[in-house]
């Protein structure tokens, strides 16, 4: 039909264009391997984005609870500490009437050592 020359010709671009639909087949492959691989990756981000925003809202519900505690554990030393400070009162204040009644007590025994006289 056409000169041999130009069949050559023909055949050469129908091989360049053989080649290029197979190079353009294996593109796509790849960019749809590639594109399975990111969406994979995008799931993975997901998951892990919300494992973090849930880590948070915990670390943020237990720091409330820490303050809640703390300043209970605050208001409770604050008793313990006023307990305390009544309680080294009263010692002392036991101590003086122990220390009165001794005293008391050594004047009476002299008093009867005596016989009955100061």
């Amino acid at each position: 039909m056409f000169a041999p020359d130009v069949e050559a010709r023909f055949k050469r671009i129908e091989d360049a264009q053989a080649v290029a639909a197979e190079l353009l087949r294996r593109f796509e492959m790849k960019t749809d391997e590639r594109v399975g691989r990111l969406e994979v990756i995008q799931d993975a981000m997901a998951h892990w984005q919300d494992r973090m925003a849930e880590h948070q809202r915990e670390m943020a519900e237990h720091q409330g609870e820490h303050e809640m505690n703390m300043a209970n554990l605050d208001s409770k030393i604050a008793a313990l500490v006023d307990a305390q400070m009544r309680g080294e009162i009263e010692t002392n204040k036991l101590k003086d009437i122990v220390a009165q009644l001794s005293r008391t007590v050594d004047r009476f025994l002299k008093y009867r050592s005596n016989g009955g006289t100061d």
